[in-house]
């Protein structure tokens, strides 16, 4: 049913194998990265080596950035749009659908213990928190990422226009990369890696959107991209190995781990694709990616909130109860705002 429910989408039928690969990335993404937001912050007792272990599914952050850079430039290259077309889109699929969580987050008082709970609020529908520090993860921890992702909304024009100035991918991705590299070292000197108004800057992440825009402009040719399992397993190996041994020696050495982070998770979801089950259920779980992003610390804060845990047991059951919980909040909510965009398209064409 799912390859069926993509082809009537898509028609060509190379462009939908591309776009299956970019859903299962992103649904398999999304999955670690809740999961590891469940197992670290809202449980206790569990082993340290798990706690260790899920460390990992944040990496897949970086395939976000990726899968970003890839989708938004293939689309583009598709049919190049204006920045005032780019934004309105973006407005409705990213913002909107982020505001009313921090809405609904700021009316639940458990959410946020802050005592001006209005003006980080307020940081959040203006964005203005990616500049201040105390409310850039007011309302739940995750939501740096929608700071980030906004900058790299807010540039996309931009850095198409010099990609097509540039004209070698090879060269547009050396110039983002140096540029990332030169701002990991300015964070790592100036001892910033733990500021997050810093550390999640665009720039941080320049050189993982600028890979998925060459990587979008490779398939576009017509190429297909191929990797030996073996390599993927040595990679996979080596990325999580380095990632792992330059998080234990600290230092700030971390603001350097996105490259063997992306490689070697990458290389490891990339493994997973062939396991049929996780394949189904990676490209399942891309519908609601975003949607899922933003209400899971919702559920999770909430879920416990409420729930009180004497044992461990009881804590595996209530966290397997609010992991299934914040999927399908997901689910209603990503049906509830595809409602409104249908409404909001019909006003639009009325008004026209």
């Amino acid at each position: 049913m799912i390859k069926r429910s993509v082809l009537n989408d898509v028609k060509d039928i190379k462009k939908t194998e591309r776009i299956y690969i970019i859903d299962y990335l992103k649904g398999v993404s999304i999955f670690t990265i809740v999961l590891m937001h469940l197992i670290q912050n809202y449980t206790i007792g569990i082993p340290n080596i798990i706690n260790k272990m899920a460390s990992i599914g944040g990496s897949g952050v970086h395939i976000f950035f990726v899968c970003s850079g890839f989708g938004l430039y293939f689309s583009y290259l598709h049919k190049p749009y204006s920045f005032v077309s780019h934004i309105k889109k973006r407005f409705i699929k990213v913002y909107l659908p982020y505001v009313i969580v921090v809405i609904i987050s700021f009316v639940l008082p458990w959410i946020l213990c802050l005592e001006d709970r209005v003006v980080a609020l307020l940081s959040h529908v203006f964005l203005f928190k990616m500049f201040v520090e105390k409310y850039e993860c007011s309302f739940g921890g995750h939501f740096w990422f929608i700071s980030t992702i906004i900058q790299f909304y807010l540039l996309f024009i931009f850095l198409c226009k010099i990609k097509d100035k540039l004209v070698s991918s090879a060269k547009f991705l050396m110039i983002c990369s140096s540029i990332s590299f030169i701002w990991w070292f300015f964070i790592y000197v100036a001892g910033l890696e733990n500021v997050r108004i810093w550390s999640s800057c665009f720039l941080q992440y320049l050189w993982e959107f600028a890979l998925g825009m060459c990587l979008a402009e490779y398939v576009k040719t017509g190429k297909k991209i191929s990797i030996n399992k073996l390599v993927l397993f040595v990679c996979a190996i080596l990325g999580i190995g380095i990632q792992a041994v330059m998080a234990l020696l600290g230092n700030g050495l971390e603001v350097f781990n996105d490259v063997p982070a992306l490689i070697g998770y990458g290389s490891l979801v990339m493994l997973l694709y062939n396991i049929h089950i996780v394949k189904i259920v990676g490209i399942y779980l891309s519908k609601i990616s975003y949607e899922w992003y933003l209400v899971h610390i919702l559920t999770f804060s909430s879920v416990f909130h409420f729930c009180n845990v004497e044992s461990l047991w009881e804590q595996v059951v209530i966290s397997i109860l609010a992991f299934i919980g914040s999927i399908c909040l997901a689910y209603l909510y990503y049906y509830f705002l595809k409602r409104i965009s249908y409404l909001l398209s019909l006003v639009s064409l009325r008004n026209f």
